[in-house]
């Protein structure tokens, strides 16, 4: 029998398909530290993600996970709040790619019509800075339900 990936296709599509995204490190202190991603690739072997963070988000979160690998991140869509978090340990991180940026704002843009779902004005969130932006690549050892209902909190496989 063929080992099962971590991440199923069904997790993948929901992770890339445009959320909130709130990512969780903690410091040098220990003491946690958060920021919001625009977008994430789950990678083919559907254990590894990149998340995209602005260049300048990006650097508390960089500087933790350079000194405590450990990782979490919420992917969540605003309407239904339908919700995983996945857990991880850090691998690297680089300048987002030129390449990369329509595949970030697509994601933002889902992310923002999502908003605007709920109530969310676009004047609300025009001047959030998208771009350049940094990535980071983890491994995700864990994988939870975090809907609101039965299951919350469950591992997901």
């Amino acid at each position: 029998m063929a080992a099962r990936t971590l991440i199923s296709d069904q997790i993948a599509t929901f992770i890339e398909s445009g959320l909130s995204i709130n990512v969780a490190t903690r410091d040098s202190d220990l003491e946690p530290d958060g920021a919001i991603a625009w977008a994430a690739r789950v990678h083919e072997d559907r254990e590894q993600i990149t998340i995209y963070l602005h260049k300048e988000a990006a650097q508390a979160m960089v500087r933790n996970v350079n000194a405590h690998p450990g990782i979490a991140v919420l992917f969540e869509r605003p309407t239904g709040h339908r919700a995983c978090q996945v857990k991880g340990v850090f691998v690297s991180t680089r300048p987002a790619k030129p390449a990369e940026r329509t595949a970030v704002e697509k994601q933002f843009e889902s992310f923002f019509l999502d908003l605007e779902a709920i109530g969310i004005p676009r004047a609300m969130v025009s001047n959030l800075k998208i771009w350049p932006c940094t990535a980071i690549q983890f491994r995700a050892t864990d994988v939870f339900e975090q809907s609101p209902g039965p299951g919350a909190g469950e591992p997901l496989r």
